[in-house]
């Protein structure tokens, strides 16, 4: 890629929904070093010989157990520094023979870059899933499931937290100004 903000959200749409296996293997080899890794919720590939053939087999199975794969890319934050970019993305996947309607999930993808004679190639690709939206891919009836055992935990820890301060563990002494880089009192 020569810009990668503005070409990876073509590039994330032709890895994952592409219309034909040859148009994925093309884009794939065009735009992921011989040695990528791949980090899922599911599945690991280290990066290192043979890494590539393995993340684009992951990438094939992907695309074959949903035949049908809407994805957008709401945003890119690129950090030229650290040659990172940031994907916010929504996906709809439906699992091949799945009797559920497929909803929306959220995503959060980090993508390490190579630089390689001006131009940039996916190193390494990391997916992040909330646990309610990743559900939302596999069963999505259960997500409203795990967002309610979500919330349980917050009450929970509310619970404990105040245990906790009974029993003398962190309490809260008295009113004292939080640190902070500068001063937010009005004169």
């Amino acid at each position: 890629m020569q810009n990668p903000v503005s070409e990876i959200s073509a590039v994330v749409s032709l890895l994952t929904a592409a219309a034909a296996p040859d148009i994925q293997q093309a884009t794939f080899r065009k735009y992921v070093t011989s040695d990528a890794g791949f980090r899922h919720p599911l599945c690991n590939v280290t990066p290192g010989p043979g890494s590539r053939e393995r993340v684009l087999g992951v990438y094939q199975w992907y695309r074959i157990l949903s035949p049908h794969i809407d994805i957008t890319v709401k945003s890119v934050v690129h950090d030229p520094e650290n040659h990172i970019l940031l994907l916010d993305v929504v996906q709809t996947f439906h699992v091949r023979f799945s009797p559920f309607k497929p909803v929306p999930s959220n995503l959060f993808i980090r993508l390490t870059l190579r630089e390689e004679n001006g131009l940039h190639y996916i190193a390494f690709q990391e997916d992040f899933y909330h646990p309610d939206e990743f559900m939302a891919l596999l069963i999505p009836p259960l997500s409203p499931v795990i967002r309610t055992g979500l919330s349980l935990t917050v009450t929970a820890s509310d619970i404990y937290a105040k245990i906790g301060q009974v029993l003398g563990f962190w309490s809260v002494g008295g009113p004292i100004e939080a640190p902070g880089l500068y001063d937010h009192r009005r004169d």
